[in-house]
């Protein structure tokens, strides 16, 4: 019986949406991935991120290289594994300094992003601003504005 309520409530609230223009809702959809693409501020977070990432890359290897030697040495499991703990501490700092690197930029490019998106929706008097994933029909596109307001 609720059951049968609550499908009756949901198609009088869907037919009241799409009769009544006071319930009309405006909805734009952007790019994501286009956006993202084109965005000169995300490319240059992007490239940061990918130089921050192959330094700890590279000192992973040292690290790495440096424990195959001293294996091959014919060094006692004991000091690999000393070996293996003291590297994991020194490269932490690394791998810390790493995801603060991406958290901070990556929070950046969301938030200018985030900013342009709805001045663009405010401008254009547009209710909800959706991904274009999310979007299967309908909906303004406002991905091109969106793109020259970040430039």
């Amino acid at each position: 019986m609720v059951k049968h309520i609550g499908m009756v409530a949901a198609t009088v609230l869907g037919m009241m949406v799409t009769a009544s223009p006071a319930w009309a809702m405006s909805v734009g959809y952007v790019d994501t991935a286009r956006l993202l693409t084109s965005y000169q501020g995300a490319r240059s977070a992007q490239a940061e991120m990918q130089k921050e990432l192959m330094a700890y890359q590279q000192a992973f290897q040292d690290r790495q290289r440096k424990v195959a030697e001293a294996q091959k040495a014919g060094k006692p499991a004991t000091e690999l594994q000393q070996m293996t703990e003291k590297f994991e501490k020194e490269l932490a700092p690394l791998k810390a300094r790493a995801a603060q690197l991406e958290q901070r930029l990556s929070g950046d490019v969301k938030r200018q992003v985030e900013a342009k998106i709805q001045l663009i929706a405010k401008a254009k008097k547009l209710d909800l601003v959706l991904d274009k994933a999310a979007c299967l029909y309908g909906g303004q596109d406002i991905t091109d504005e969106v793109i020259r307001a970040l430039r």
